[in-house]
């Protein structure tokens, strides 16, 4: 995350050049596909998470409360 936004404040500046501009526009996609991947594949794993966590608690047998 630290990199795009360095990417993000290189291509503020007024005196860059195009094809260092196009290059750090590059990279600066090439970060975001990561960043969404890596939160593409967190998301699957928590709704794996959640649906082992609710398997569970379905079938789980609630103790009878002492008479």
């Amino acid at each position: 995350m630290s990199r795009l936004e360095a990417i993000v404040g290189a291509l503020e500046r007024d005196d860059l050049e195009l094809e260092e501009a196009l290059a750090l526009f590059e990279e600066g996609i090439g970060c975001v596909r990561s960043a969404r991947e890596i939160l593409r594949v967190a998301e699957l794993r928590i709704e794996r998470l959640l649906e082992d966590a609710a398997r569970e608690g379905s079938t789980e047998q609630v103790p009878a409360e002492p008479e």
